[in-house]
Formats: C-alpha cells, structure tokens, sequence
C-alpha cells in the first residue's frame, strides 16, 4: 500500500477504529530515506565513539576517577545508551510504516528509549552545574559535603526518575481505542498525553533559565578571582597572573559553550511540543520540525563529551592511553602494564616540563625587571 492510501485510509478513519491492511512499507521515497540515513549514521558514530572514549578513558586513567568526574561519566553513559537505544528507535518511527510502528497501543514503546536517556541527559547537565557552582562558591565545604557515595546516591535518584517519568505513559488509558492507526494522521489523540508534552515543553525553558543563573554566578565568582589574584600577584610575578587568568578564561569560555549549546539543542524541542499541540499545520511542515528538532537535541549527545570531556587535560591524557592500548592490542597483541605506565608518566612528564619551563620563564623575567629596577634606582 502506497503512502497516499495509508494517508486516506488515517485521515477516512481518524476517530474510528478501523485499521488499515497489515503491510509495511517506507514512509517516504527511498531517496529521502537515504538522505535521512546518511544525515543521522555520522551523528551516531560521532555519539557513540566519543561517549566510550570517555568512559574507557575514565576506567584506564586512574586521575580521573574522581567525585567530581562521576557525573560526567554518567552523562557520558546516558548519552552512549542514547546513541546506541533512542536514535535507531526514532528513525525507524520516522522512515517506516508497519502494524508495529503506527499502531496506538506500541507506537508509544518507539518513544520510551528518547523519554528515558534524553530526559536523563538533560537532568545530568543541570546538577553538573549546581555541581560546579557549588565546588566554586563553597570551596572549603565542598569536599565534606559532596562524598563518593552521596555523589552515588544522587546519580542513582536521576536514572530512577527518569526511567520511572518515561513509563508513565504507558499508564495512560487510550480513549480512542486499541486499534487507532497514527501514521500521517493526528497524534494528539489523547488529551492526558499531551499535558506530559507540555509540561516537558514548559519545563525546559526552565532548566534552561536555571543553567544560565548558575553559570552567571559562576562567571561572577571567575571574575572576582581574576580581579583579586591580579591585584595581588601581579607586582611579584606579571607573567603569573597572565597565566593564570588565562585558565580561568577557558574555564569561562567552556562556561558559555555549556549554556549556548543547552539552549540551541534543547529550546526548539520546547517550540516542537507546543507546536504539535496547538498549531495548526501541514504534515509536511509537523515533519520538518519534528526532524530538525529532533537532530539537534541528538546533536547535544554528540557535543557533550566535547565540552566536557576534550577540553581537560587529564581527559586528554586518558584519551592518548585509551589510543595506544587500542593499537598495542590490534598491532603486536595485549600491551603490556608496563608501556601504559610508560605512555602515562610520559604524559606527565611532558605537563610538568611545560610548567617548570613557564616558571623558569617566570623566573628569569623576574630577575630581569629587578635588575633594571635596581639600576634605575
């Protein structure tokens, strides 16, 4: 059966509960599928490797593991069993027609996977930021309130909640009956359901407003630092306060790539639900937003380990061991502890060469501005 009788026979039969014929099919010409397959396959090698490099990374370099580093290791499994469970399950909804997929009784099953790692990911990003606005405004406290197995506790009560909101649906009665047919019709069948939808839509300009209040308050206590340890050290060493503002500045910078990337990967999701719900529209137009929303909040999966991950050291250092035990094993056989030892006191050597190189800078550049104060005076 063609997609225009599948439309007709929805569309005919909307608020009935006559089925259309068991019969599969691609939703759309087997040119789109393939442009919707080469779209979403690079994005999901991208999501996959870079999530497992940071876990891997996190189990071989033992520096990492750490209580602040649990989070991000969570949210980098959250975002892998994104990949590997929620994106195949949304672009087999999206490409394909079947008894399976379009009926209202599973139809619902489809959308679990994104309900449960989606949310979870979103969740871990916003207590990363209360993590990280906490360790800043209460350096002194910070150690003895957030413990290993607290920091345990609280990951375990958001995979919880999140696999707990994502069955809710599953409890809600369907008024139209077992047999409705979805594909290319209506889907805002029930009521009940579509209040879940808004409140989700409701919620995430919350979270994202919430984000930006931390991350303000983060680049305000940044900023005060900055100014104070400048004021203080930069008579007895100029060169070290340059450099260390210079830190503190990436930290700023990867600060506001947290929040933009929030914002433009999570706010359209929010514009889809209520779009869906309320505006009136085409099918084509529900497609197109419904596919560009979608990749980008998959998107936001991909630039997690990016920002949190690539951007410090010792994830870099882990990554590099991550590399070379992976080509020791595929090239000459199993490595040996030994070389991994090896490669890591090497990445460690290198970081404490650069440093005592930048304070040898330091060093000699302090000699010379006394020297030349001494013969002025």
């Amino acid at each position: 059966m063609s997609m225009e009788a599948y439309l007709n026979a929805s569309l005919d039969h909307g608020n009935s509960s006559m089925f259309p014929p068991d019969d599969y099919g691609l939703a759309f010409s087997l040119r789109i599928t393939i442009l919707y397959i080469l779209m979403y396959v690079p994005l999901w090698v991208c999501i996959v490797v870079g999530n497992l490099m940071v876990i891997l990374a996190f189990v071989y370099n033992k520096e990492l593991r750490r209580v602040q580093n649990y989070l991000l290791i969570s949210l980098a499994v959250t975002d892998l069993l994104t990949g590997i469970f929620s994106m195949p399950a949304s672009l087999l909804v999206r490409l394909t027609i079947s008894p399976l997929v379009c009926s209202a009784s599973t139809r619902i099953n489809f959308f679990m996977p994104s309900l449960t790692f989606c949310g979870s990911s979103i969740y871990h990003l916003l207590f990363i930021a209360i993590d990280r606005c906490s360790s800043l405004t209460y350096p002194l406290k910070y150690p003895r309130l957030v413990t290993s197995r607290r920091m345990v506790r609280v990951i375990s009560l958001l995979w919880i909640y999140n696999v707990w909101f994502a069955l809710i649906p599953l409890y809600i009665p369907n008024p139209a009956g077992e047999d409705r047919w979805l594909c290319y019709a209506n889907e805002n069948y029930n009521n009940e359901l579509d209040v879940i939808y808004i409140l989700i839509a409701s919620f995430l300009p919350i979270y994202f407003l919430f984000m930006m209040i931390l991350y303000a308050i983060m680049l305000y206590i940044a900023f005060k630092h900055i100014r104070t340890r400048r004021e203080m050290t930069y008579q007895a060493s100029p060169l070290r306060t340059r450099y260390g503002a210079r830190g503190r500045m990436r930290g700023i910078v990867t600060m506001a790539i947290v929040v933009d990337a929030f914002g433009i990967c999570w706010l359209p999701t929010s514009f889809k639900f209520f779009y869906e719900t309320y505006a009136p529209t085409t099918k084509e137009n529900l497609i197109t937003v419904q596919t560009i929303t979608e990749y980008l909040s998959f998107t936001n999966t991909m630039v997690n380990p990016l920002i949190y991950g690539y951007f410090n050291c010792q994830f870099r250092i882990g990554f590099k061991m991550v590399l070379k035990r992976w080509s020791c094993g595929r090239k000459w056989g199993r490595c040996n502890r030994d070389d991994e030892e090896n490669a890591y006191s090497t990445e460690v050597t290198n970081l404490a060469s650069s440093v005592s190189a930048e304070s040898a800078n330091e060093q000699s550049s302090e000699r010379r501005v006394s020297s030349a104060n001494s013969r002025s005076l």
